[in-house]
């Protein structure tokens, strides 16, 4: 039987209706229900960083100068909770201002934003971005370095990391790739924006950072380490 041309059409446009249909039905029911926030329990990282450890004593008040993850009128959209605490070295007298930004769901429009995004738009330029790895003994974190300043008076290098469900990412595809992972096991990820700067042009800065977050991470036990490096070093 031959078709005229309107007819093959017709059924072309049916066929492709039809695969679409079938596309969004297959991806609602595999889409994931559960979280992984209820698998290993919805932090509370105000509670879990220490005030003190190592040679580092948090300083009060000392989160309130800090540039905030997001606009304020996207924090509570964007985030189950938010951080913030200053450390200085009792040695050095160096100060490291710690961040922390926690959302329980990482769907597409609910994901972390960086520091990449966020200081340009609170008035810094990144002058240069790094991929770098924190050496920890607990295991590699890949994490990203930027320089950024503001104006001609102030310069703050910073390092940052993501943890994605069980995972520690670095850039949007480590991101996704991590949160796909999960899918097929079923979850929803949570995700963690971790951030250690310090206001200086002294040189040192990211070694400095590095010995805090190895720090930090020595004080923790191995249930409050996971919910800032996931399952490295397991």
């Amino acid at each position: 039987m031959l078709f005229k041309p309107s007819q093959i059409k017709n059924h072309l446009l049916a066929l492709a209706l039809i695969f679409m249909l079938g596309s969004v039905a297959l991806a609602e029911m595999v889409k994931p229900r559960k979280y992984w926030a209820d698998v290993i329990g919805e932090p509370h990282y105000s509670t879990l960083i220490p005030m003190q450890f190592g040679d580092w004593q948090a300083i009060p008040n000392g989160g309130k100068t800090m540039v905030n993850p997001v606009q304020e009128e996207n924090l509570m959209r964007l985030y189950s909770e938010t951080f913030a605490r200053s450390y200085r070295n009792a040695r050095t007298k160096r100060v490291i201002m710690l961040s922390i930004a926690y959302g329980r769901d990482q769907a597409n429009d609910t994901q972390l934003h960086t520091p990449e995004a966020c200081y340009p738009s609170q008035g810094f330029r990144v002058e240069s971005r790094t991929e770098h790895t924190v050496a920890s003994k607990f295991g590699p974190l890949e994490s990203v370095q930027l320089m950024t300043t503001m104006g001609a008076r102030r310069t703050e290098p910073l390092t940052f990391f993501i943890r994605v469900g069980d995972e520690v990412a670095r850039g949007s595809r480590d991101r996704n790739l991590a949160r796909v992972k999960m899918a097929l096991r079923g979850y929803r990820v949570d995700g963690m924006l971790f951030r250690v700067s310090e206001v200086t042009k002294r040189d040192g800065a990211y070694e400095l950072q590095d010995q805090f977050i190895n720090d930090l991470l020595g004080s923790l036990s191995p249930e409050g380490r996971r919910r800032i490096i996931g399952s490295v070093g397991t």
